[in-house]
């Protein structure tokens, strides 16, 4: 055994011929063995929660490069590529997620650091680079940091040294960024290969010598693949300083820093500035822009970008490809595919696919298993979906069990149990691994065929894959409500996760009898109760006014010792509050206070707006006052704010209301109001109807003097109270000219509001005006409003002669 040691944790590494590579981050250390004489093959090993090694590297410089559909990987992949083609052809980057700056300390075998000068280490660094050895690299480059320290030694490395030895440690690992949880803390190590490339290009810098091109390209990419915008700005702001040559591949680099943030404005300033240096954008450019649009939920501007590289493409033939710079590629399709069916676009989604059948682009499981999505999203595909698994069934990777698990649920959602069946059993016996989602398919689909004995079977020997909700509920919404219960029943002595599972699982189907009856029998049995289901079993009866049961099972809890947390007394509160049982949510409060539960904003909200819609005024009083008394709460909590002021202008208190809209407006900030949208209706839609109307217009030019956004509900609240004052004049102004100077149009609650005040006051010609001013700009609102016929308006110009 080779017993390293890397600063103060050690690594046993068992075998003396295995070769190091420090790898990603302070979580781990990816071990290099030799495969044959110009292979190398890296071994899986998690990284960090967001990177995983998974490829195979050789020395092959016409080595493919393959698309993997993590987030962001089909980008990161081209990107590399097309790093790598800057240098070497073939040559694989380094993707990371590391800290930097770590140095390795004592704790390598350096026993032949002694017998080698300046002279023969830098020479010993050198041959490292040429036989590929990171190992004997690292130490090497550790010894010399050692060594230089008080000597002078500046030239005794060559620029083409160091840029060779960061070619080599970035071309030393391929990592996707694809998220994954912690590795185990057995394969830490303070080892990093981004801190070695950090060191390496400093000391080069110190050296006096400027790093060319792919350099500079290599470290923006590695801080690009991790998000880091600021570093990745700084390693470019560099390059500039040392006027070093940019090159798409720099700018490709920079816009993938923004796709971790989504921040599209920053993606499309470095797409300004790539046309600045006269570099055209490639299909990484437009590929990183789709995806970010799409996250974004802008289909149409990631769809006016595939247009445009559907315009530049040229013709795929198998697996050929004329030269061109921009050509659509499977990531521009999935990622498009995607969008379309995250946001319901499924015609769309269908034209995609004739786009990709048509493109001759060889399918991989991952777009089956999009297009197997479309299908899925529409009955009476069965056919279509059953071709598609005869395409795939053999293609035994990791993303096909996507695909099966996606085709499965279809199957069973379309009540397919045989074909169900007979796909999963022909999978098994090519080898296939079911998961937990896959038996939440094939046990129900085994149990509504009459196969109950190895339903019940394979349920019981894979219980332990079904201790998660999700999964449960997923498998009972196989079975139906009608099977669920008898199935369950096989189970009684199972664990009270299923029995609450069930209990939520009757909830989302609004079926109260049998969630009672599992409650019932876990309340019996001394079984754990989720307070959740407690909770939402109570509202559900208050919302159908069964309030006995509902107040009966919350005792029963209570003499249980169960006791509700901050969430579930609100929602109890809230629930009363809506249907205005005041007394039942007082007593819940009176409770939760006693329990020494906290309330937050909602519990006050609730009960104040339960206390306003009767028009209770002492009771919004009261709670006004405990909230003033409430040391925890934020002294000015929008939420109870506008739940105050709605409850005292129910109550025809509007002088409350105003003094509380003073006390956010001189608590804010000269910039930032304290005040939201909501507020504003309500201080306005008070002022209208307390006839406050020097307020009413003071509040409306102050909000407008701090460049406040108005929406259209504030406008709507502000033209009802000018009207309900009988300021017609001025609310024709705001309607016609105000408001459409402000970009918000008008909608048919406000023009009818205004036109029936104008009704009720004999203003028929300012109402024939509104009418047409409606007709002339609004042709679709005039026609909501049946304003679109003349023979219609009658009674409104009738008078109009006889009042003239």
């Amino acid at each position: 055994m080779l017993n390293l040691t890397l600063t103060k944790w050690p690594t046993i590494v068992s075998s003396p011929t295995a070769k190091i590579m420090f790898a990603t981050t302070l979580r781990s250390m990816t071990t290099i063995k030799e495969n044959s004489a110009n292979s190398k093959i890296l071994s899986i090993v998690r990284i960090s929660p967001l990177l995983k090694v998974n490829q195979t590297l050789t020395s092959n410089s016409n080595s493919s490069v393959q698309y993997n559909y993590a987030t962001y990987s089909a980008l990161t992949t081209s990107i590399e590529k097309e790093q790598g083609e800057e240098k070497n052809e073939g040559e694989v980057l380094l993707k990371t997620n590391n800290e930097r700056n770590i140095s390795v300390e004592n704790g390598m075998d350096s026993s032949w650091v002694g017998n080698y000068s300046l002279d023969r280490l830098v020479i010993r660094f050198r041959e490292a680079i040429q036989e590929g050895d990171l190992k004997k690299l690292m130490m090497t480059h550790h010894t010399l940091i050692k060594e230089q320290k008080g000597q002078q030694w500046q030239n005794r490395l060559k620029k083409s040294d160091y840029q060779d030895a960061i070619s080599l440690l970035t071309r030393s690992a391929n990592f996707t960024q694809k998220a994954t949880s912690p590795p185990p803390s057995s394969t830490q190590t303070l080892a990093s290969t981004t801190s070695i490339i950090y060191s390496l290009f400093n000391d080069m810098k110190k050296q006096g010598y400027k790093p060319d091109t792919s350099t500079y390209n290599r470290l923006i990419y590695l801080n690009s693949l991790k998000g880091d915008t600021k570093e990745s700005r700084r390693i470019y702001k560099m390059m500039l300083e040392d006027k070093i040559e940019c090159t798409i591949y720099t700018f490709n680099s920079l816009i993938l820093s923004y796709q971790w943030s989504l921040d599209i404005e920053s993606a499309l300033e470095v797409l300004e500035e790539m046309k600045l240096y006269g570099i055209k954008p490639n299909t990484v450019t437009f590929n990183s822009l789709i995806d970010i649009y799409v996250k974004l939920g802008d289909i149409n501007q990631a769809e006016r970008i595939y247009e445009k590289m559907k315009s530049n493409s040229t013709t795929r033939m198998g697996n050929s490809l004329d030269k061109c710079e921009v050509i659509v590629d499977k990531f521009t399709l999935d990622c498009l595919l995607s969008g379309y069916l995250n946001y319901g676009h499924l015609d769309k989604a269908k034209n995609l696919f004739k786009d990709i059948k048509d493109s001759g682009i060889e399918l991989d499981t991952h777009l089956y298993t999009k297009i197997l999505k479309i299908y899925c999203y529409e009955p009476g595909n069965l056919q279509k979906v059953l071709n598609l698994f005869n395409q795939i069934k053999h293609q035994q990777h990791k993303g096909n069990i996507k695909f099966v698990n996606t085709l499965l649920d279809y199957l069973i959602k379309e009540k397919e149990f045989s074909n169900a069946l007979r796909v999963y059993e022909e999978l098994v016996d090519i080898g296939f691994i079911h998961d937990a989602a896959t038996l939440a398919s094939i046990i129900p689909a085994y149990y509504h065929t009459g196969n109950n004995d190895i339903a019940f079977k394979l349920f019981n020997e894979k219980m332990d894959s079904f201790l998660n909700m999700r999964k449960l509920f997923s498998l009972f919404s196989n079975l139906g409500k009608e099977h669920s219960k008898n199935f369950f029943k096989q189970f009684a002595s199972s664990s009270s996760i299923l029995y609450n599972t069930l209990i939520t699982y009757f909830l989302t189907q609004d079926d109260i009898t049998n969630a009672l009856e599992i409650y019932s029998h876990l309340l019996q049995q001394g079984y754990f109760l989720n307070i959740l289901n407690i909770t939402i079993l109570c509202k559900k009866l208050i919302s159908q006014e069964k309030i006995n049961e509902a107040l009966q099972i919350y005792y029963q809890s209570k003499d249980h010792n169960i006791i509700l947390d901050q969430r579930g007394y609100t929602i109890l509160i809230d629930s009363f509050s809506k249907m205005t049982y005041m007394s039942e949510s007082q007593r819940i409060f009176v409770d939760m206070k006693e329990k020494g539960i906290k309330p937050n904003s909602y519990t006050y909200s609730s009960l104040i707006r339960g206390f306003g819609k009767i028009y209770d005024i002492q009771g919004v009083k009261n709670i006004h006052q405990l909230i003033r008394m409430d040391l925890n709460l934020d002294q000015f909590d929008i939420v109870i704010y506008n739940s105050l002021m709605d409850a005292y202008n129910r109550c025809g208190y509007g002088y409350n209301v105003l003094q509380l809209w003073d006390s956010l407006v001189i608590s804010s900030k000269e910039s930032d109001l304290l005040v939201n949208n909501a507020t504003v209706s309500i201080v306005l839609d008070s002022c209208g109807f307390n006839k406050q109307l020097f307020r009413l217009n003071q509040i409306w030019y102050d909000l407008k003097k701090k460049n406040f956004n108005l929406n259209q509900n504030n406008y709507a609240s502000y033209l009802e109270a000018l009207a309900r004052n009988q300021k017609f004049n001025e609310a024709k102004n705001v309607l016609m000219s105000e408001m459409i100077d402000d970009g918000i149009q008008p909608n048919s609650k406000i023009i009818r509001t205004l036109l029936n005040f104008l009704h009720d006051h004999s203003k028929n010609r300012d109402q024939y005006e509104i009418i047409n001013w409606v007709r002339t700009n609004f042709p679709f609102l005039a026609k909501e409003l049946n304003l679109v016929n003349k023979k219609n308006n009658k009674n409104i110009t009738k008078g109009i002669s006889e009042k003239d």
